[in-house]
């Protein structure tokens, strides 16, 4: 794990770091938001529709007076007034020849409204939200493999340009067809230029700003999405938001010019002189000279790799198969990632089934993420990850159970509960994909990554399917949701602590990685502190780490 060491000689957390690598990070995020997150907000459905059966032309305020409700068929009289009155006489329409109509005040106008996708014809929507799923899940298949052979920086330039051709195309193309295939081409680098981005800032971190980093990421992410509702306000066109996706790919693009291909990655691939010079540019950058013997005497052996084999990803999904420890924890990370996406996308398809004003509650939830991030940024260097991880899906699944249980119609009761549920799997979404990239080692790290966001847009996609429920019974989807949340609080519970150790590089190291640390390791024992205020470390814990037995042994060890 000699490359932590390099790092911290190139400048540890320099002035690179700070600039251009945190900008990378603003700039992933934005694109995300636009192009994941606009993705939800393009394709809302008002919670009201109408279809006026004798009255054609009716204006914003006699829709505003109407009844709240799906799928309505209203019948118009002249009162004695001379103002059109209009009586419900039918629920749960399924066509309307006259075209459905909608409040504007509730939501701005989207794809959704504009094809009618809606009551009878919703199927539509939902196919396009599942080409959009899966072209996500493609993504990230293609993505794992092109990482880990081509490299991290022209992955992430290859895929933002798939991505942002096909918002454009859509902004000219929007019917059923048409607009599905590109919404596949644009699910294809919506997560997945964010995530890549992402391992590439972290495997250019020193492992003590690793969670600042991933407070960057996720606080970028939730302040965007907390402003991106009002743009569409502002705009009152669901193509605005796909045409500032685009521009913030172009940003994005530019910034990636000044960013170097991961030097761990090319190290790990045998590509020693590359490395080294991106190496001394990196330090460069950050106001340090460092020659070129300087870095190799860390990296001992390295140099002379210049022809190491690169594993395919059928071989490095056997070798990783074959050690137990890492078998292990790859298989719980899976499945905590399945249930934390399937928590985290059918709790924000279902905020705007709240039958609240759309604009609000998608900003304040959103806008929850920050502090949260906060939370995350202070307590995981303190306390670990484990602890924090479990329990803010703890309190997300009680949360939501509690939601589906209590069913009650207050709109304060509902928004307070919606924004803890999110914001709690908003905590354990930031956790575990850190973690991700903590565990798995650098000549995996890419492939096995994006394997895991797969594993999550799997979840994602059954998470979309569930909050659908709430066409039968409003509080179904959240209570579901509740119960996979405790499932994967007990997942991550057994999942290894990695907080203040190097990456590892080899699949030897991830093997190895945090072997001295079992269940009840917590960096604040007193144990720890103890020894730390002599120069030591000490980790305690109270099962053996591969046995699971009962030990009373400690470990101590210089710093």
């Amino acid at each position: 794990m000699e490359f932590e060491q390099v790092l911290v000689k190139t400048g540890g957390f320099g002035r690179f770091q700070k600039t251009v690598m945190v900008l990378a990070l603003i700039l992933s995020g934005l694109h995300t938001s636009l192009s994941a997150f606009g993705h939800y907000l393009i394709l809302v459905t008002p919670f009201s529709q109408w279809c006026f059966h004798n009255y054609s032309a009716p204006s914003a305020e006699e829709i505003s007076a109407l009844p709240r409700g799906r799928c309505q068929g209203v019948a118009m009289h002249s009162g004695e007034d001379g103002h059109y009155n209009g009586t419900i006489f039918q629920d749960g329409l399924k066509a309307c020849p006259s075209g459905w109509q909608y409040d504007p005040n509730e939501v701005f106008p989207t794809v959704t409204m504009e094809n009618e996708w809606v009551c009878g014809d919703s199927w539509k929507l939902y196919t396009v939200h599942t080409a959009f799923w899966l072209g996500s899940m493609a993504g990230y298949l293609i993505c794992g493999v092109l990482s880990d052979r081509i490299g991290r920086k022209k992955t992430i330039m290859t895929l933002t340009v798939i991505g942002s051709t096909a918002n454009l195309a859509a902004t000219f193309f929007s019917d059923l067809v048409a607009f599905s295939i590109l919404r596949f081409f644009t699910g294809i680098g919506a997560l997945t230029v964010n995530s890549v981005v992402f391992v590439l800032a972290i495997e250019y971190t020193v492992s003590q700003r690793r969670t600042l980093v991933s407070f960057v990421w996720v606080a970028t992410w939730g302040s965007l999405n907390s402003v991106a509702p009002w743009y569409g306000y502002l705009t009152q066109s669901w193509r605005s938001l796909l045409y500032a996706a685009v521009v913030a790919d172009v940003l994005l693009l530019s910034c990636l010019a000044w960013f170097p291909e991961s030097s761990s990655w090319l190290l790990s691939v045998g590509r020693t002189s590359e490395a080294v010079h991106h190496l001394q540019r990196l330090a460069s950058r950050n106001g340090i000279s460092v020659t070129r013997d300087a870095v190799l005497e860390l990296l001992p052996g390295e140099d002379k790799e210049s022809t190491s084999k690169v594993l395919s990803f059928c071989e490095s999904t056997i070798a990783t198969l074959k050690l137990p420890r890492l078998r292990r924890t790859t298989l719980l990370i899976y499945a905590t990632w399945f249930f934390v996406s399937f928590c985290y996308n059918g709790c924000t398809l279902e905020l705007g089934r709240l039958g609240l004003n759309i604009y609000t509650t998608y900003s304040i939830a959103m806008a929850l993420e920050l502090p949260v991030s906060i939370i995350c940024i202070i307590s995981l260097d303190v306390l670990g990850r484990r602890w924090p991880n479990v329990t803010f899906l703890v309190v997300g699944g009680v949360s939501c159970i509690t939601m589906g249980l209590a069913r009650t119609t207050s709109e304060t009761w509902t928004m307070t509960m919606a924004a803890l549920c999110l914001s709690a799997f908003s905590g354990c979404y930031m956790i575990t994909y850190q973690l991700a990239s903590e565990i798995f080692p650098t000549v995996i790290r890419g492939r096995a990554v994006q394997l895991q966001r797969l594993v999550g847009e799997l979840g994602g996609l059954a998470g979309m399917h569930v909050a659908t429920l709430a066409e039968r019974d409003r509080f179904l989807p959240v209570t579901v949701m509740g119960a996979m949340a405790l499932a994967a609080s007990v997942f991550a519970f057994f999942l290894p602590d990695t907080v203040h150790l190097a990456l590892p590089q080899t699949l030897e190291d991830g093997e190895g990685l945090a072997t001295d640390r079992g269940l009840c390791f917590c960096p604040v024992s007193a144990a720890d502190l103890f020894f730390k205020r002599r120069g030591g470390h000490r980790n305690v814990y109270c099962v053996t780490p591969n046995t699971g037995r009962p030990s009373s042994e400690t470990v101590a060890s210089e710093a």
